[in-house]
């Protein structure tokens, strides 16, 4: 039985909506508020790196947010009024500077030149830090008779104090590179872990500790385990996690997939320690585990992600390093290369057990007295006594810092900061265009951060503000919960039985408010920017054809006018890659976001023939959880699992990355040609006549199929339908016109979601099963659209015969406020800080059910033409579409859409005016 809490969590922000407040509270899109301590400086997206020149004059950021890649250069960084110089200058200039760039900086002596790790071309670049001109390169690549480096992907990395030898990671090489930086030239490749992530030098440089950040070396899957053995595609994953299969392989008379070995291998989430005394012979001299085990027993849960090593720094006796995943940091003694303490990182005693502060940059004072930790997850540094190894408080930051560096005289702290302030708006009457477009990924942009570092006693004031800024403690017996008492709500797991007993979770893809409610008055909408609204007029690309007047998606509409809809709920996601994480009930951590930033800027680096052992990494948008980014406790279906919820998937999170489209293949969408294993409780309870993601395939397809199946199972069969279901319905993502397959417009895309949704719908509220049923619908992320609040604003609708009817609420939600929803109604507690700190949806509801079902509208059929698009599904399938279907994230084709989004939002002005 659930034990009362004493506290309730939620989001500080209450009703306020997202917004970019620089001089005061800024509220972010989970609804928590950044106070970020002293002066911010902006620059270009996502710095993920970070490096202070030797006199304390220059700090130099790596970003890797979009195109194009680039560095800022921040000269005076102490004064009061610091040069900042982006190299390449902007969007749209010089492309050629910076092919590739990816987190690590390093400044020589001689303040004079930044060495910046080049990623996928497997280079170092050297720029003139006077200037920002580029001078020159180190080549990384390297081939012998048994050695094939010639892909790499260059990244964090340390210098010696005499300039002489760079030491860098090479993360799909898995190996560390050390450069002669008078030759420029690649002196010595060292073999480590799986993908190698952060580095630093011991203060007498006499050895070299890496963390490896990954957990499996992953292999194409075969026809045979002959040498010259073809690659063959699968329709399905191949093996769940942690499974036999998994761990030894599948091997058969057709078929080869190699194991991926145990969880706890020593190459996966560990430190190596490299000798580099002997300069002719660097060798490793110890593999060291850092955090806890997979499987290993946390507070009663068995860990289902590894510890994600991520960043390290050295005293004269100690290695520090940050576990992302764990929220703590190792303690490593460099006399023993063995842990001799573990740090844990807890803001509050009210959280304490939840994971989600995500310890990422490490820095160390002058006097090697302090530890300064970025937390990424609370927006805030740690501050640790080195002498003791205790937390003496927190520092508020702008959103997600990443890096640190303390300058000379100990006296500031100098963060980079990865997203910033957020993106604010990127549409509306009233949102002047810039140079950078309206593209999310253009908008983001990162800053660093100069603070004066407080004295102890001001860390109790610095800490209660990330407190505050972070959760928002409501006593439990407070009379503001009076009214809960017959909300179908619960206050908290077990507080009283729902009348919800299944729930049905449907992602979509891509779309922000105001594109589809921005019309809708009861919200806060902007109806310049409605393109998929009532009574809209646009054209193919090719502007031959037209429609005028039309409504895209009544259903959508529809729907928010007979049920719930909220017009202050925000995407936690940039992007799809992090989107389909944040779906699972996963939050990104270090790796995933510096991955997903770096491929979505261009930093793609899968090669079909590359040598790498790491070449299945890093490869941005996927519709999945990869073990490298599981988190400690795990996801929503290990949750679930675990507390004996049953549950069903329908092309939910099985989206691996790279995969095949194969012809002959139209009921899962893609095929598999990698051995990427699925989070074990998903693995059997998933459709296999249910097509994940690819545009090409109808949503009426799918909708057909998951009427079929629903049927086969819980209206005809002997199974009753489970608490929960997953669907994908990802067809408003768009894609190219194709009027041969029924899609004349990128609007008839939206059209056929549009239908589906209303189908399933209609199908669920004529079950026996409504009822006591909720369906909760949104987006995996806002980034292909346009709206006049924020770029992470999206769709957030509750139909139920419990919820509202024609109602908007006005609560800040973002994805932890349907999770914690969803546990409270089905008497879990909650996973993550996210969920546990988010507000819950109860406002949507209603005490008095109505039960009348939905009836679906028709959409336009000069818009979208449902028997046209489902007839080649029959006996012939368009495959030619199946081809020119894009990937789940084509940056190119975003920013084509958010320019014709631009002009639409300014032709639809000039109308007005």
């Amino acid at each position: 039985m659930s034990i009362k809490p004493v506290w309730i969590i939620a989001a500080p922000s209450g009703n306020q909506i997202t917004k970019i407040d620089k001089k005061g509270k800024t509220v972010i899109p989970n609804g928590r508020f950044i106070t970020p301590a002293g002066k911010n400086i902006i620059t270009a997206p996502h710095p993920y790196g970070l490096t202070l020149s030797p006199n304390g004059n220059i700090a130099v950021t790596a970003n890797s947010g979009t195109n194009p890649l680039s560095i800022t250069i921040i000269r005076d960084i102490m004064s009061d009024n610091p040069v900042v110089q982006q190299v390449p200058p902007g969007p749209g200039t010089d492309k050629g500077v910076l092919a590739s760039v990816f987190m690590g900086l390093a400044i020589a002596p001689d303040n004079k030149t930044v060495y910046v790790a080049g990623g996928q071309e497997n280079k170092v670049y050297l720029f003139d830090l006077i200037t920002g001109v580029k001078k020159d390169s180190i080549d990384c690549s390297f081939k012998a008779e048994n050695l094939d480096y010639s892909h790499g992907y260059i990244g964090d990395m340390k210098l010696s104090k005499d300039g002489k030898r760079l030491y860098a990671v090479d993360q799909i090489g898995f190996r560390m590179v050390i450069m002669d930086t008078e030759t420029k030239k690649l002196i010595h490749s060292v073999p480590v872990g799986r993908y190698p992530f952060g580095i630093c030098l011991s203060p007498d440089e006499k050895k070299v500790y890496v963390a490896n950040v990954g957990m499996f070396e992953y292999a194409y899957i075969k026809e045979s385990n002959e040498k010259d053995a073809k690659v063959k595609s699968i329709n399905y994953p191949a093996f769940a996690y942690g499974s036999e299969e998994m761990k030894t392989g599948i091997q058969n008379d057709t078929i080869a997939i190699k194991g991926l070995g145990e969880l706890n291998a020593i190459d996966a989430f560990s430190i190596f320690a490299i000798n580099i005394v002997d300069s002719l012979q660097p060798k490793v001299v110890a593999k060291i585990k850092t955090g806890n085990l997979v499987g290993a027993l946390v507070e009663d849960i068995p860990a289902v992600g590894g510890s994600s090593p991520n960043s390290i720094v050295a005293t004269d006796d100690y290695v520090f390093v940050s576990n992302g995943t764990n929220d703590n940091i190792s303690v490593i003694s460099i006399a023993k290369d063995s842990v001799v303490n573990t740090i844990p990182l807890k803001l509050d005693n009210r959280v304490k057990q939840f994971r989600g502060v995500i310890p990422f940059g490490l820095a160390l004072s002058p006097n090697k007295k302090r530890l300064y930790v970025a937390e990424s997850g609370i927006n805030a540094v740690a501050v640790i006594n080195v002498v003791d190894q205790k937390v003496l408080g927190h520092i508020p930051t702008a959103w997600f810092p990443s890096k640190i560096e303390v300058s000379q005289d100990g006296k500031k702290l100098i963060i980079a900061n990865a997203k910033g302030f957020g993106s604010g708006p990127n549409g509306g009457s009233t949102f002047h265009l810039g140079t950078e477009g309206s593209y999310i990924g253009s908008l983001m942009k990162g800053t660093v951060q100069v603070v004066a570092i407080p004295k102890d006693e001001q860390l109790k004031s610095m800490t209660e503000q990330v407190v505050s800024n972070n959760f928002q403690f409501t006593n439990a017996s407070s009379p503001i919960f009076k009214n809960r008492a017959r909300n179908p709500m619960p206050l908290y797991p077990g507080e009283k039985e729902s009348p919800i007993k299944h729930i049905v979770f449907i992602s979509k893809e891509n779309r922000t408010y105001d594109e589809i409610f921005g019309q809708i008055k009861k919200g806060d909408g902007d109806p310049t920017i409605a393109r998929y609204g009532e009574k809209v007029s646009f054209s193919n690309r090719k502007k031959t054809e037209f429609i005028s007047n039309t409504t895209v998606m009544p259903n959508h509409l529809a729907l928010a006018r007979q049920f719930s809809i909220s017009d202050n709920f925000y995407v936690d996601a940039d992007v799809s890659a992090d989107g389909h994480r944040w779906l699972t009930n996963t939050y990104p951590n270090e790796w995933c976001e510096t991955a997903t930033a770096a491929s979505y800027g261009g930093n793609r680096n899968f090669k079909e023939d590359s040598k790498a052992p790491g070449v299945f990494a890093m490869n941005g948008a996927a519709g999945a959880i990869y073990p490298e980014d599981y988190n400690e406790a795990g996801s929503m279906w290990d949750h679930l699992a675990r507390h004996h919820i049953d549950f069903y998937n329908f092309g939910f999170s099985i989206m691996f990355e790279p995969a095949l489209y194969k012809s002959e293949f139209k009921y899962t969408g893609i095929q598999q040609f990698v051995n990427f294993p699925m989070p074990e409780p998903l693995f059997k309870r998933t459709s296999k006549m249910y097509p994940t993601y690819n545009t090409a395939i109808p949503d009426q397809f799918r909708i057909d199929q998951f009427i079929k199946e629903f049927d086969e199972k819980w209206i005809n069969g002997k199974e009753i339908m489970p608490p929960f279901s997953t669907v994908i319905i990802p067809n408003d993502h768009g894609a190219a016109d194709l009027p041969e397959a029924g899609y004349p417009f990128r609007e008839s895309y939206m059209a056929d979601n549009d239908l589906a949704v209303g189908r399933i719908v209609e199908y669920l509220s004529h079950t026996p099963y409504w009822k006591n049923m909720l369906i909760v619908i949104t987006e995996d992320d806002a980034q292909n659209g346009v709206d006049h609040i924020d770029a992470h604003r999206s769709i957030l609708m509750l139909i139920s015969p419990w919820v509202k009817r024609d109602y908007v609420g006005h609560q800040h939600y973002s994805f932890g406020s349907i999770f914690k929803s969803f546990w409270n109604i089905l008497d879990m507690p909650y996973l993550n800080q996210y969920d546990a700190g988010a507000t819950d949806l109860s406002d949507l509801f209603t005490t008095t059910p109505n039960y009348k079902p939905y009836y679906a509208l028709e959409v336009d059929p000069k818009v979208f033409d449902p028997q046209k698009a489902l007839d080649p599904f029959d006996e012939k399938f368009n495959w030619k579409a199946l081809k020119d279907a894009p990937e789940i994230d084509d940056v190119e084709d975003m920013l084509r859409d958010s320019k014709e989004q631009d002009a639409y939002r300014l032709e639809n002005r000039e109308k007005e005016e």
